[in-house]
């Protein structure tokens, strides 16, 4: 099937410089965003890793999942030669039997829209979802938290753990919307508007760019935002 697919990314107003990395492959299809760890040194290489080993290792056969590793290996390996820490999350969309699988590293999103509702498919590798699965706090108080930005897993960052990566089958229906998505853009606008934006906009290009817009304007946008959409012919 063809599906629709279109990105866009912006350093936001605050950081000079965009460590988010997103790629898109019609022909596969496949879409990959990576958002570079923030703090750490480096996070542009990391995520432009990711996203150039998954759109390879997949248009040459390989799964998501072993795409996403080689880019592991290739992090780590580009640490150690550099004395510098760096990593990077990852969300990368594929064609699965039913429909599409989502494989997900850190705190990046993917949401379905579906008959204007939209629903969270990932779920967060990070601190404060943590704190939220113990009951530690609400989701309400987990949005100003100090330490919402502290991913639990990040492609590259290697504590003798391996990487974990989970993934997730969605049968999808015609029309069905795929939003993936950094934290720079579901960390400052309201789900709602997220929403309605999608809504107002069928091009997942203008969708896209219409997100990003949003956030500069109507928001701190306080980091790197990058967006992908894709539509479910």
């Amino acid at each position: 099937m063809d599906f629709d697919l279109a990105g866009a990314t912006h350093e936001g107003t605050v950081r000079d410089h965009n460590e988010d990395a997103f790629g898109i492959d019609e022909t596969v299809p496949v879409a990959v965003l990576a958002d570079g760890m923030g703090g750490l040194a480096h996070g542009e290489v990391a995520s432009n890793a990711v996203v150039r080993h998954t759109l390879a290792g997949v248009k040459n056969g390989q799964s998501a999942d072993q795409a996403i590793r080689s880019a592991h290996r290739e992090i780590i390996d580009a640490a150690a030669g550099s004395a510098q820490r760096m990593g990077s999350t990852a969300v990368v969309v594929c064609p699965a039997a039913k429909g599409l699988r989502v494989f997900w590293v850190g705190d990046s999103r993917a949401y379905l829209l579906r008959k204007g509702q939209l629903s969270l498919l990932t779920r967060d590798h990070s601190l404060v979802q943590g704190l939220i699965d113990a009951g530690a706090i609400t989701e309400a108080e987990a949005e100003q938290h100090p330490n919402r930005n502290v991913v639990t897993r990040a492609v590259g960052i290697d504590d003798n753990g391996g990487l974990d990566i989970d993934h997730i089958d969605v049968a999808t229906q015609s029309g069905d919307r795929i939003l993936v998505c950094s934290d720079g853009l579901h960390g400052y606008l309201p789900h709602d508007r997220i929403t309605s934006i999608l809504g107002e906009h069928k091009s997942n290009q203008a969708a896209a760019e219409a997100l990003i817009a949003a956030t500069l304007q109507e928001t701190e946008a306080g980091d790197n935002v990058s967006v992908i959409c894709l539509t479910v012919p």
